[in-house]
């Protein structure tokens, strides 16, 4: 447990404000990098879209065989884009979407959580986006649709992080991380693969997702390939136990959702949330696996953590999708002597959705040490 280790930040600073209003936007997932012009860039998820100028059509099988027909309108969560000449001050009021779903098979209503690195001058994001709803029946028989699910990892190109082209095609993208097909079976459909976390080092691609169908929970999965697109993917050749002996997905490098994971010096670094805390889970590790996360059965138990205290009050105390600030390539950047963690903070899950703005603290490169030294006292690589 790295001795219970909490930090407190050197800064934190609000990006924006939203109203809060039932019908309020909100915004979370940010991947930001300072890039080689100089300037900061990130893409992030807002609520967009045209509302009802357009709806799809769609289906989604009933447990008893039957089928609810339904259309959705072009309206949910898309990846913006904004710059900034100090990482501090963005107008993200006047921001542009950038990518919206192909409203394909594969890719459905949303898409989220942005990773983008540049390599060789091309941007590559991946996302996540779901391809199917989950159709419940009440005890009467009557349909109802609780969520979208079955979502996996793609990829999109770019020259200049503004206009993207999807692999293969824009119409009918292909994930380059694909759930297995089983998840789609009634009984075992799950949230799926998503949220990735991807750098390139030393030409390789790494990249990190949660795999919430395959294992008993959510895990964090490290994958490996010479190229962008992971064709020939290696998994991590480590990987974490479970605390009760069960499978865990092959490559399972951590545990719990909206994970980021980047790499320092010879030191990789982990951030999530300690949901419900207004903290955030900060861990280090040499060799890629953090094993305090084994026995762990909320990510709140497993520290170091950093307090993040939202300065709208002790209301606010979930915080959501953090992410290091980094290089072009996916490193951590330090400026300063400081590192720079970007995430959304709110006052709860989907229900208190509107509440979610963006933030920005700051971290001593000292601090960031003292995580490392302790996460190794306490039995990381």
């Amino acid at each position: 447990m790295a001795d219970g280790l909490t930090i407190r930040p050197v800064s934190i600073t609000s990006l924006q404000s939203e109203p809060v209003t039932p019908e309020g936007r909100y915004d979370w997932g940010p991947s930001v990098m300072r890039d080689d012009d100089g300037l900061y860039k990130m893409w992030w998820v807002r609520l967009g879209g045209t509302g009802q100028e357009k709806r799809f059509p769609f289906s989604a099988r009933l447990p008893d065989g039957g089928v609810l027909s339904f259309t959705y309108p072009d309206w949910g969560d898309r990846v913006y884009y904004a710059e900034s000449a100090d990482g501090v001050h963005w107008a993200l009021g006047v921001a542009p979407m950038v990518l919206a779903p192909a409203e394909s098979r594969q890719e459905i209503n949303h898409v989220g959580t942005p990773a983008v690195i540049k390599v060789s001058g091309t941007y590559f994001m991946y996302y996540e986006t779901c391809a199917d709803y989950l159709a419940r029946q009440r005890a009467d028989g009557s349909p109802y649709l609780e969520s979208e699910y079955h979502n996996q990892v793609f990829v999109a190109t770019s020259d200049d992080g503004r206009a993207w082209h999807k692999r293969l095609s824009d119409r009918s993208p292909q994930p380059v991380v694909a759930a297995p097909r089983e998840n789609l079976d009634f009984g075992r459909q799950r949230y799926g693969l998503g949220q990735p976390s991807a750098f390139c080092r030393d030409g390789r691609f790494v990249l990190h997702y949660v795999d919430s169908c395959t294992g008993p929970g959510d895990f964090i999965v490290r994958v490996e390939a010479d190229n962008p697109y992971f064709h020939a993917a290696r998994s991590f050749p480590l990987s974490l136990r479970s605390a009760n002996g069960a499978a865990v997905p092959a490559g399972s490098v951590a545990r719990f959702a909206q994970t980021d994971v980047k790499p320092l010096g010879d030191t990789y670094y982990l951030i999530r949330p300690a949901y419900g805390t207004g903290k955030l889970g900060i861990l280090a590790s040499r060799d890629g696996l953090f094993r305090q996360d084994a026995d762990a059965v909320m990510p709140g138990d497993v520290y170091p953590q950093i307090d993040v205290p939202d300065p709208r009050g002790s209301d606010w105390l979930e915080r959501l999708y953090p992410d290091f600030l980094t290089t072009p390539t996916g490193e951590i950047l330090v400026e300063n002597g400081r590192v720079a963690i970007y995430y959304s903070s709110g006052a709860g899950f989907k229900d208190r959705a509107n509440t979610w703005d963006l933030f920005r603290a700051d971290v001593s490169l000292r601090d960031l040490r003292r995580v490392a030294q302790a996460c190794r006292a306490g039995g990381d690589g």
